[in-house]
């Protein structure tokens, strides 16, 4: 292959992993209005929810929402079903412990610390991505790309309310390190488990069919959040009061609003997104993996400002839109920055189809 047609390899996969954050930034206005239609479902509200019943419903509808996808994969890639082998399926079956096991930690991390410091502790991934990836694959990350990490976690510091500017100084938010409680350290533990993702997406794509991977790992995570959702159910106080008044999760599944959201979050951040994700980012190293990722908290953030006025009257929700704000503009312009500096490809980058570790 050409030195051009490499780059061109290279930046094909880099705008792909874009458009992966891009749906996965769609994802948290959807799940946040299936909260909401829980929340009215079951009588509660986000101060008076129980953490079993957090973590049920999360379960159930991560459950539901890759078994529906990994159902579209089958009638859609018929061709790359037909193509599976047990390298594929086991490498797939991996992925998706890694990947379900950190959604779990960091759902359950969520009922105890406040969302900005769960995304920046998520960010965190840009940390110890490399390590691992020194560890597993000895690939020793760039000077350029872990500077490209280190601008990173600026830029989700600022878009998460995490760092501020106050006196005419920066400075952080007064909760952001004090107080370390339990969702501080499930939250830690589920970026070592993206991390791992990450890395045996990069290991695996570059030895077997990367895109074959994806109905095994959506299988996985499918299968592991029912058993979570099935282990949580005797320790949930509101579905024994709604059980006895003939509501619970069957009438909440069965609401027309409820699987409409379920079908747009198989599709576009699980179906599509994960698609791309298996298929180009071996094309990339893990370490700018790992910073191009950063970017879904920005997406996240510009999907909100009109995304949940319209579920808000599709749905029946009190959910109101989000608006820009210099926090936005400031954070989301780091990222960019981030991202620029970590993804810039080098003479090496150019002449071997990919950027150097």
């Amino acid at each position: 292959m050409t030195e051009s047609s490499h780059l061109v390899s290279y930046r094909r996969a880099v705008m792909a992993l874009v458009i992966v954050n891009v749906l996965w930034g769609s994802s948290f206005p959807f799940i946040k209005t299936l909260n909401l239609l829980t929340d009215q479902h079951f009588g509660v509200d986000e101060a008076t929810a129980s953490a079993s019943l957090r973590g049920a419903a999360s379960a159930w509808m991560i459950g539901l929402r890759f078994a529906v996808a990994l159902v579209l994969f089958a009638m859609i890639r018929r061709d790359v079903i037909r193509r599976l082998r047990k390298p594929e399926l086991l490498a797939g079956t991996v992925i998706g412990v890694f990947f379900c096991i950190g959604m779990v930690l960091q759902v359950s991390g969520l009922s105890t610390i406040p969302a900005s410091r769960s995304g920046f502790l998520t960010s965190l991934a840009v940390v110890w991505t490399p390590i691992l990836a020194t560890v597993f694959e000895r690939q020793r990350p760039r000077a350029v790309v872990l500077l490209g990490g280190a601008i990173s976690l600026v830029g989700v510091s600022i878009l998460t309310g995490l760092l501020g500017w106050s006196g005419g100084a920066p400075r952080f938010a007064s909760d952001g390190f004090s107080h370390w409680k339990t969702g501080d350290t499930l939250t830690l533990l589920a970026v070592l488990f993206f991390s791992a993702q990450i890395v045996a997406v990069d290991w695996f794509g570059k030895r077997l069919d990367s895109l074959a991977f994806t109905p095994s790992m959506f299988g996985t995570t499918a299968a592991l959040s029912l058993m979570f959702f099935v282990f949580l159910q005797p320790n949930i106080p509101e579905l024994g009061e709604a059980s006895s008044a003939g509501e619970g999760w069957v009438s909440l599944t069965t609401q027309l609003p409820f699987w409409g959201l379920i079908l747009l979050l198989s599709i576009f951040p699980s179906l599509i997104a994960f698609s791309l994700m298996n298929r180009y980012q071996p094309s990339v190293t893990p370490t700018q993996a790992s910073v191009l990722y950063t970017l879904e908290p920005l997406m996240a953030s510009a999907w909100a400002m009109f995304v949940p006025a319209l579920l808000s009257r599709w749905c029946g929700v009190d959910y109101q839109n989000e608006h820009l704000t210099p926090q936005l503009l400031c954070g989301g312009a780091v990222l960019l920055l981030a991202n620029f500096v970590a993804l810039w490809p080098t003479k090496t980058s150019r002449s071997t189809g990919e950027a150097s570790a």
